[in-house]
């Protein structure tokens, strides 16, 4: 039983071959051979894993003999130490997993408030599913359920088992279809597709776990390094940090003769690679090795899997384990996203090589028995040793009248106050104006622990003076959200409650600002490093930020409006989920997005060359583009973009979706291949259609017929297109959607 309908996939002439020691030598998935002779190979790719025999090679973690014993080689135990000591959960940064796909619905991943599910606000934020080419990278039957138990070592969290970083996001990208054939040219995508999405997400992506592999001989090493040495690079080359499992099949004659090569891509440059230890802290007897490896706990390894898994009971929680080289990557990957987090938190700014040397320099050596190789076991607790807050004096002393330099651990404002003035271009001082006019200065002089900021009531005011680093804020409309209000700056926390009227300036650094609405009517303005977020009694102003993230989900009839920078731009619609991209004139690289909103009208007129690309729900879906504007409406919400020179709409998610394409131009030029429409005009601009069942095609407000014999199925209103007649254009647009019920 699968959830999807299964695609014919392109398969290579290369066995598929797990990096997973408790799955079946036969079980055709996550690695990649060619070293096998012709008739092994096929007996491999017929003999795949059945229902009959998943008990044998999946294990529920309830059955007796399973689990390995804790040991002080844990890192999921020694992540759950830091965890409960500091706080560190891998918030503020994403993971990509290259698999089979993850059970987004699975216990594991439910987002507070939210539930399971896969998207903007939920735990899996995004991904794509290259073997069937949509939008929902589910981990399928009957092969699947790998990518699901990577998944949860990485940051799944419930009461059965809890991943190393479990307020990390999760991107999942699939490249296993149901059977468990893949191809390189899949994997190679996936790659691709982090480089190009990589700060798409309220979180950037920091890391890509590859928990897959390849045997490589001379016969096809060029190859396999060919088609995605390329991208590796590229994401070296942009900070991100990729994992890869070493593999299973140490000294296995049938695979890899007598070597201890690791597979490809461990055996990359560009990747950091991880083997696999015991409890006993040596390296497992099946675990690839080679010198100054990095290695984690690999054997019994307990995470989620899907519920086709131990048979449909309609409950998304099950749970087993296995073992691997597959399990310890996870683990080392999410080490790194937690010392990143530390790091941040401590006020630095950390580059993929700082958080990886970190990572080695506190290691613990070790030295393989067998071949005398040395290994690195992890030391999560070393490795943040004098990041992490050690107390601090709780004794305030006199700065002077109208000043008090306090500690910052102890510091909480509960005033009746109408103005307050935080600081931190120069350390952090916190200026408190009282509504009889009296004024307080807090001098913070220890920048260790939590400041909580209580307004308490009346009508509040608080303005951020950023510095030049990098802050991060958080705000909250909604007194009954669970999302509380904070800043992070210095090292320091600083909670805020109460304040209605909140005003960020970013002071020039990385900054970042996520704000959620009301529940009530809201409206979002969002340009260039600036926007505002207001409603009924309350208002956010955040300036000079480089990305800011608002979310839309609390209630009401919430509208959005995204102005372009000027420099090139790129605005990417997807159901309930908008994002504008770009670099202005400066080389700032800025992102903005709208999570949940009713309405959204992004425009493009601040200059540069920008680009949209749209995209369809799982309902109908009708979209109007003209060469001014780009209408798209389904589902409660519609997003209506204009001026932006070059569009391209997909619909592959489902329903019946119809694109409506207006020209006003008799010299522009039609293209129609299978699945495509395309209108190119005069000046080079372009609108294309992907993957619709109906085009309609309009030229001065007349259906033309498209080349190939591809005529309109009908003839709507046509919408006006012209710049001098926008009442009109409105109009037209609003008797089109009347005409079609929406």
């Amino acid at each position: 039983m699968t959830r999807k309908s299964q695609t014919p996939s392109r398969r290579l002439p290369l066995a598929l071959l797990p990096t997973t020691d408790g799955i079946r030598q036969c079980e055709t998935r996550l690695a990649f051979s060619a070293s096998l002779a012709a008739a092994a190979t096929a007996d491999l790719l017929q003999d795949g894993l059945g229902p009959d025999d998943v008990s044998d090679v999946l294990m529920p973690m309830d059955s007796s003999g399973t689990l390995s014993p804790a040991s002080n080689h844990s890192l999921l135990n020694q992540a759950a130490d830091l965890r409960d000591m500091y706080g560190l959960t891998g918030d503020g940064q994403t993971i990509a997993v290259i698999d089979s796909g993850i059970a987004w619905d699975h216990e594991a991943f439910t987002s507070p408030g939210q539930g399971a599910g896969i998207g903007p606000g939920y735990r899996v934020v995004g991904g794509w599913d290259f073997a069937e080419d949509d939008a929902d990278p589910y981990d399928d039957g009957p092969a699947g359920y790998h990518g699901t138990h990577v998944a949860g070592l990485l940051a799944g969290q419930s009461s059965e088992s809890s991943g190393m970083a479990p307020e990390a996001d999760l991107v999942a990208l699939r490249v296993f279809d149901d059977s468990g054939a893949g191809s390189l040219e899949w994997i190679e995508s996936a790659l691709r597709w982090v480089h190009d999405s990589q700060n798409d997400f309220e979180h950037p992506i920091t890391t890509v776990n590859l928990s897959i592999g390849a045997a490589l001989n001379d016969a096809n090493r060029d190859y396999a390094i060919g088609i995605l040495e390329d991208e590796l690079q590229l994401l070296h080359d942009d900070g991100i940090l990729v994992f890869a499992a070493a593999g299973n099949y140490y000294a296995n004659d049938e695979i890899t003769p007598g070597t201890t090569d690791l597979l490809y891509p461990a055996s990359s440059p560009n990747v950091i690679a991880v083997t696999s230890i015991d409890d006993g802290g040596q390296i497992s007897d099946f675990a690839q090795r080679e010198n100054g490896i990095l290695a984690a706990p690999g054997e019994g390894q307990g995470s989620a899997v899907p519920d086709h898994v131990f048979g449909w009971d309609g409950n998304v929680n099950d749970y087993a384990a296995l073992s691997g080289t597959s399990m310890a990557t996870p683990q080392v990957a999410a080490a790194t996203v937690l010392i990143r987090e530390a790091m941040i938190a401590s006020g630095l700014e950390p580059t993929a090589d700082d958080v990886l040397q970190r990572l080695r320099d506190h290691a613990s050596e070790h030295k393989d028995a067998g071949t005398g190789l040395t290994y690195y076991s992890i030391d999560l607790q070393s490795a943040l040793d004098g990041l992490q807050p050690s107390g601090g004096s709780n004794q305030p002393d006199d700065g002077g009248e109208g000043e008090t330099a306090v500690s910052a651990s102890e510091v909480t404002t509960d005033h009746q106050s109408q103005q307050f003035t935080l600081d931190l271009r120069d350390g952090m001082s916190l200026n408190v104006r009282n509504h009889d006019g009296s004024e307080q200065t807090y001098l913070l002089t220890d920048q260790d622990g939590q400041i909580l900021m209580d307004a308490a009531g009346g009508s509040d005011r608080l303005e951020i003076l950023g510095s030049v680093g990098s802050e991060r804020l958080r705000l909250s409309a909604d007194p009954n959200s669970d999302v509380e209000s904070r800043l992070i700056a210095g090292g320091v926390e600083i909670v805020l409650r109460g304040f209605e009227d909140v005003q960020f300036d970013g002071g020039g650094g990385s900054d970042r600002a996520t704000l959620y609405d009301s529940s009530g009517d809201d409206l979002l303005e969002s340009r260039s490093g600036d926007a505002v977020l207001s409603g009924v009694g309350f208002r956010f102003d955040v300036r000079d930020v480089v990305r800011t993230y608002v979310h839309a989900t609390a209630g009401g009839n919430d509208a959005a409006y995204l102005y372009d920078s000027d420099g090139d731009d790129t605005l990417v619609v997807q159901p309930g989920f908008t994002s504008l991209r770009g670099t202005d004139s400066s080389g700032t690289s800025l992102f903005q997005s709208a999570y949940g909103f009713e309405s959204v009208s992004p425009y493009a007129t601040a200059g540069g060359h920008d680009t949209a690309e749209l995209y369809d729900s799982v309902g109908d879906d009708v979209l109007s583009i003209s060469p001014t504007r780009s209408m798209v409406s389904s589902g409660g919400y519609q997003v209506s973009a204009r001026y932006f020179e070059n569009v391209t709409a997909e619909s592959a998610s489902g329903g019946t979706d119809v694109a409506k394409i207006y020209s006003n131009e008799s010299e522009s030029q039609w293209h129609v291949a299978a699945g495509l429409t395309q209108w190119t005009s005069v000046d080079g601009a372009t609108r294309i259609a992907r993957g619709f069942d109906r085009v309609d095609a309009f030229e001065n407000f007349q259906p033309v017929s498209l080349p190939l014999g591809f005529t309109p199925q009908a003839a709507p209103v046509p919408l006006d297109i012209s710049d001098q007649d926008d009442e009109r254009f409105e109009d037209a647009t609003r008797r089109v959607f009347e005409q079609l019920g929406v």
